[in-house]
């Protein structure tokens, strides 16, 4: 591996490590106090214990008896806490947030009170990494990460030994105190990059449920294995290199690439344009190459997501290979399960028996791996989910007796389908494979019939009216030539009325002037152009033979067109029939349509009837290699995870389903491997690496994972919600001088233009500078044909952050007969007088609003009901967003009292919560009074594009207009301008 290349693996580390030890947040996590000496005693107080217990139970959502039964719980004491001091109202310390902690000792509290040391966990004590030198910009800096790393090198052997409470306290306290050079009873810390040498510390200590998981442990697995790779590693190295990949021309949508295009996941609709642009663009990748897809909300990241998988699928089908392995991920579960719903929700079209699984136990095209702590809540909603040992889904399916079956109905099936009678899955697989080869050329033909057909076709005309045009065209040609040999005729009866002397003297110049008078009264308008009186008759026939000789040269090109396109018709014919005997009718629904052979309305065709036969057909034939036991692992086999073993595993289940789920925290663990005595990473081993929401995941976190995939495309919107990021900017500017992958903090800006520093930057970013190609202006490709909501709602999102470059779809709200509430605007808002709103900690709520909010439903939730009658789900009817978690708790307490019978049916929640999600109506609760101003709405442009995009029918703004600005290019002001004429 290049030097550069391990110089980013080890800054992406340190970040990654770095942020295992981060603080605690004080306004987002309840804590309770407790004061040194019961820290030191171990015993926290019957009332405060009681109190966490109490708050464990509220935070569980699952299983609240078996909590309540709970013996012991884990928890984090803030042990070192930093005084926020206050002169004339002002806080002294301008950048040091109130309430940061120093320090945290990780402990188990029993029930009667008592503290425990983690044995099992074995969590230590730690300091967060941005107060630990080096750093850059410190704010505070109360020891170096050196002292701290050589103080746990030295005392494994005392960490191993520690067996009761006063061996922890012991342990934490000479930690503290070597890291700090502060003892651990004084009230001040010291301070070693600022004026004042020291802070003043918090008398109380705090105490919180601990609800970290060492999530980051095989990422920092997998760095650490990346650091002594030596081999080169194409898509690793491209997504960590510095160099920005120079633009080529995007190419056209041509015959070449439609008949590249093989298989589709759905056959409801066609792709769009810009979904197709990025599928024929997928299609020219080769390994190493990242491709970038900027998707705004509902333009179908999806659909283009389906079909790009589908596509692998089939052509591996094909080609008798290997199923494609194919992993999509992304940083958090919400993203990844939408995947698994969304391949789970094939909806039929009415093919036969085609679309459904012909093996037992299979229900979905995607399997997750999760992590342990979700499997229960997988089952829960009935995830197809497994891990690398292959338990669960793989074990349920893979077994003598689930094969068993399979096997009959597979032939069954098989044979339902084809109106066959075989015997066995081989010659099943045989017969898919026939008709899938089939069905592929009848697309390649159908599309180059198309192709042949677009020098016949003006103005978009069928074929049918091309051949009549075209008859129509010879008739008139031979007519013409008709009127050209009839007046040839004319003109030899007109010398013949010459009297014969002046013909004969025609040399005398009084006889010719005769002639020349004669010809100029018979010459008529017509041929003006091209005959004048000074010709003679055989200079006027040799005018006439040409003329002949030019028309019936069209005359015969329009007869060869005529025969060309009768011949592409009759092909074209002969291909329905085919296809029709085998199950495909390409004009189901409009007859009308059959004979239109422009070449993009045939690929859109295709898309829905035949591409997405070819991957049902796909589907079946993999299923017989998987019943045939194809890489069956033996018993010895299973859950071990050699090379082979491995390789046999992903390739058994991705017969099953083309695209494995997982969060990249989980997915460097499924690619360990081990063989030769030692433990290994299958680089370059993953077909296709799928990254969704890319733009809310930060790149130290996937960086890693791109090592173990040939080809990746990173899907996502940089418009949308941003990642979480656990380091800011001058403890990452201090990683990256720490690590070498800058020499002086001038090049920090060269990290920060690629997007690889790891504090305010995306995968999204990263892989713009990786994509070749360039869209609007931007890296990467652009879906632009938005179909989720009218024209009304999203044409805000378009103007505050699209450029409008978005193409809106679903036409307008008023206009559309099929509206589902008439009498309400797409854009609207309620009025709620209000002059402030109240602070709850760093929150606000506004119980007002709140009140106003669910008296509004209370009176409208069965009309709005009644709206939807085809809605199965009635919590997909109505949402409530709102910038502050206060207001949210606000809101569903209201909900309860008001709207007890219905309550559970209303989402509430912040923006964050919504992202990825939609409802029919959107309510957004501002909270801000008029006097408050609204800096949360226009702090960020991104969560307002978030929060109105949600909205499929209606967005209605509940509050006091008042509090929005004036100011149209402020996000808060250009929504004043699209509610301001909707009043409710």
């Amino acid at each position: 591996m290049k030097r550069r290349t391990q110089e980013i693996t080890k800054y992406f580390r340190s970040a990654v490590s770095a942020q295992a030890n981060m603080g605690v947040d004080f306004k987002v996590d309840n804590y309770h106090i407790i004061n040194l000496e019961e820290l030191l005693r171990g015993e926290v107080t019957a009332a405060i214990c009681e109190e966490i217990f109490v708050d464990a139970q509220k935070n569980t959502s699952n299983d609240e008896d078996e909590a309540r039964k709970k013996s012991s719980l884990h928890v984090i004491i803030c042990a070192k806490t930093i005084k926020t001091i206050f002169d004339a109202n002002s806080k002294v310390q301008d950048e040091i947030e109130e309430l940061t902690g120093l320090f945290y000792i990780p402990a188990v509290l029993e029930k009667d009170g008592k503290l425990k040391f983690d044995d099992g966990d074995k969590k230590l004590p730690w300091f967060p990494r941005e107060y630990l030198q080096p750093m850059i910009e410190p704010k505070l800096a109360i020891g170096d990460a050196d002292s701290l790393d050589k103080f746990m090198s030295n005392h494994v052997d005392q960490i191993e030994k520690i067996q009761s409470w006063s061996d922890y306290v012991a342990f934490f306290q000479e930690l503290y105190e070597s890291v700090t050079d502060s003892k651990f009873e004084q009230k001040t810390i010291r301070n070693l990059d600022a004026k004042e040498p020291y802070f003043e510390l918090e008398n109380n200590m705090y105490v919180f449920l601990d609800k970290t998981v060492i999530a980051t442990y095989h990422i920092l697995n997998l760095y650490n294995y990346l650091q002594e790779n030596d081999q080169p590693n194409a898509l690793y190295e491209n997504f960590v290199s510095t160099k920005v990949e120079a633009t080529v021309p995007l190419f056209d949508n041509t015959l070449a690439t439609m008949q590249s295009h093989c298989g589709q996941m759905g056959g409801k609709y066609p792709l769009s344009p810009s979904q197709r642009e990025v599928v024929n663009h997928f299609n020219a990748m080769r390994d190493g190459d990242i491709l970038a897809v900027n998707g705004p909300p509902g333009t179908g990241k999806t659909t283009l997501l389906q079909s790009i998988v589908a596509d692998m699928y089939v052509k591996r089908a094909i080609n008798k290979e290997k199923a494609p392995l194919i992993i999509a991920a992304s940083t958090n579960n919400q993203a990844v399960t939408n995947i698994i719903d969304s391949f789970g929700k094939i909806e039929p079209t009415g093919i036969a028996n085609l679309e459904e699984r012909w093996i037992e136990g299979v229900k979905s095209f995607a399997v997750y791996f999760p992590s342990a702590r979700k499997e229960k809540e997988s089952k829960e909603k009935g995830y197809q989910y497994t891990n690398q040992k292959g338990e669960f889904f793989v074990a349920d399916v893979d077994n003598k007796e689930n094969i068993e079956k399979s096997r009959t109905r597979l032939v069954k099936s098989c044979n339902e389908y084809f109106r066959s009678k075989y015997q066995d899955i081989s010659a099943c697989q045989n017969k898919l494979h026939e008709e899938l080869l089939f069905v592929e050329k009848s697309k390649d033909t159908l599309l180059s019939l198309a192709h042949e057909f677009v020098p016949y076709s003006l103005d978009e005309e069928d074929i049918n009216n091309c051949i009549r045009s075209l008859e129509a065209q010879i008739e008139e040609r031979k007519t013409l030539i008709a009127k050209l040999r009839q007046r040839v005729r004319e003109w030899e009866q007109c010398y013949q009325k010459i009297p014969f002397l002046y013909r004969l003297l025609n040399f005398i110049k009084s006889f010719s002037k005769k002639i020349q008078t004669e010809f100029r009264l018979f010459i008529n308008n017509e041929e003006l152009g091209f005959i004048n009186e000074y010709m003679s008759l055989d200079e006027i026939k040799e005018k006439y033979s040409l003329r002949l000789i030019d028309f019936n040269t069209i005359l015969s090109e329009v007869e060869k067109k005529k025969k060309a396109v009768e011949e592409i018709k009759k092909q074209y014919d002969d291909m329905l029939t085919q296809l029709q005997q085998h199950h495909i009718i390409l004009h189901k629904n409009d007859e009308d349509k059959k004979y239109k052979l422009q070449l993009d309305y045939i690929n859109n065709l295709i898309d829905e009837k035949i591409r997405y036969v070819e991957f049902w057909l796909a589907v079946h034939y993999f299923e017989c290699r998987w019943v045939r036991g194809e890489d069956t692992l033996s018993e010895q086999q299973k859950g071990r995870n050699f090379k082979n073993v491995l390789e046999q595993f992903y390739n058994r289940l991705s017969m099953l389903a083309p695209c494995l789920v997982m969060t990249f925290f989980m997915l460097p663990k499924q690619f360990l491997a081990y063989g030769d005595q030692k433990k290994f990473y299958l680089y370059d081993y993953i077909d296709l690496l799928i990254v969704d929401e890319s733009g809310q995941v930060s790149p130290e976190i996937a960086a890693g994972a791109f090592s173990l995939a040939k080809r990746a495309i990173v899907v996502g919107d940089i418009y949308q919600i941003e990642p979480v990021w656990s380091v800011n900017r001058a403890l990452d500017k201090a990683l990256a001088m720490a690590n070498g992958a800058i020499k002086e903090l001038e090049e920090f800006a060269l990290l920060e233009q690629t997007g690889l520093n790891t504090s305010n930057s995306s995968v999204m970013k990263v892989a713009a500078k990786c994509c070749k190609y360039e869209k609007f202006d931007d890296r990467g490709l652009f879906l632009s044909e938005h179909r989720r909501c009218y024209n009304e709602i999203i044409e805000y999102c378009n103007e505050l952050i699209y450029k409008g470059n978005l193409q809106p779809m679903r036409g307008k709200g008023k206009q559309d007969k099929k509206l589902a509430i008439p009498q309400w605007p797409q854009m609207g808002f309620k009025q709620i007088d209000s002059d402030n709103s109240i602070r709850k900690g760093s929150s606000r709520l506004n119980k007002l609003e709140a009140e106003q909010i669910v008296a509004w439903l209370k009176n409208n939730f069965s009309f709005i009901e009644a709206a939807y009658p085809d809605e199965k789900k009635k919590e997909n009817l109505v949402g409530i967003i709102t910038p502050f978690k206060a207001q949210v708790k606000c809101i569903e307490a209201e909900l309860k009292k008001q709207m007890p019978q219905h309550y559970s049916f209303i989402s509430v929640g912040t923006i964050h919560t919504f992202q990825g999600a939609d409802r029919n109506i959107i309510i957004l609760s501002t909270v801000y009074g008029k006097l408050d101003g609204c800096f949360f709405i226009d702090a960020n442009k991104s969560l307002m594009n978030v929060a109105v995009s949600r909205a499929k029918d209606n967005f209605f703004v509940f509050g006091d207009i008042n509090c929005l600005k004036d100011v149209l290019n402020s996000a808060s002001g250009l929504l004043k301008k699209c509610v301001d004429s909707g009043v409710l």
